[in-house]
């Protein structure tokens, strides 16, 4: 793994360049970059659509760090100034994404576009920037899975949170700093968003369903892959919710999203089908 990509120092300062932060970085430009590409294609005017992204971003760290703060909560009490430190760690993937969408798509009736549309034409942009996120996360270290024993397993170094996870869980070979190989489970995520996003735009053009229903499907595709993907997912250290209880959270999620869809197409059938 590559947690840090570079070290330097410039005018007697030393840098450190971490994979991470970098991605994290990377991810909000290209998804940013897409959602302004997609805004203007449906007729937004640019500096309306760069200013919902700027609200957009702003929300999702709030967001982002909101969720991870109910996560871990024994954290931030046992050193409150972390809510609110620059840091680039201690953000909720989930958080982020649920609060930027939101705000991007209130913002919709500012730049004149349609929310369902705007929401279809923003699948490549959210695909995108879990892809990106997933890739730092990957070379960090962080959020993978558990112990595996197949070709692609993966072995993280000792002193991550592959370690961190298997020491917890009382592995004798931990505490001597042997770490098991576990499920990439980052990369089946990147994966999973490629996939999703494709599937979703296919059957999208394919069964034509009406305005939000690619947006929909990309939900239900991708929820019902991290409920899978949460069995095969290690225990974060001092996490408050359990395995169970979030793949309740994503299964009742995609369920959701599932029954929106249906009554989306339900709906526009119906529409289509009245007589002029």
């Amino acid at each position: 793994m590559l947690p840090v990509l570079a070290q330097f120092s410039v005018a007697g300062a030393d840098v450190t360049v971490r994979a991470y932060s970098t991605f994290l970085v990377l991810a909000a430009i290209a998804a940013g970059w897409l959602f302004v590409q997609a805004a203007t294609a449906l007729g937004a005017d640019r500096r309306r659509a760069v200013a919902v992204l700027v609200g957009a971003v702003a929300a999702g760290v709030v967001g982002a760090r909101a969720l991870d703060v109910a996560l871990n909560p024994a954290h931030y009490a046992a050193d409150p100034w972390q809510v609110v430190a620059p840091a680039a760690k201690g953000f909720a993937l989930y958080g982020g994404l649920a609060a930027a969408g939101a705000t991007a798509l209130l913002g919709s009736s500012w730049m004149r576009v349609d929310a369902a549309h705007l929401a279809d034409a923003s699948v490549p942009a959210v695909a995108t920037g879990i892809t990106v996120m997933r890739v730092g996360c990957f070379l960090n270290g962080c959020c993978g899975g558990e112990p595996a024993d197949l070709p692609w397993a993966v072995t993280f170094p000792a002193g991550g949170s592959s370690w961190g996870s298997q020491l917890l869980g009382g592995s004798t070979g931990a505490l001597f700093g042997h770490v098991q190989a576990v499920h990439p489970t980052q990369l089946y995520e990147l994966a999973a968003a490629l996939l999703g996003a494709w599937a979703a735009g296919v059957a999208s053009a394919r069964w034509r369903l009406p305005a939000g229903g690619r947006a929909m499907l990309f939900a239900v595709l991708f929820l019902a892959f991290r409920v899978a993907n949460q069995q095969l997912r290690a225990p974060t250290p001092g996490g408050v919710l359990g395995s169970a209880t979030l793949t309740a959270a994503y299964l009742a999620s995609a369920l959701g999203a599932a029954g929106l869809l249906a009554a989306r197409v339900r709906v526009a059938g119906r529409t289509s089908a009245a007589p002029a």
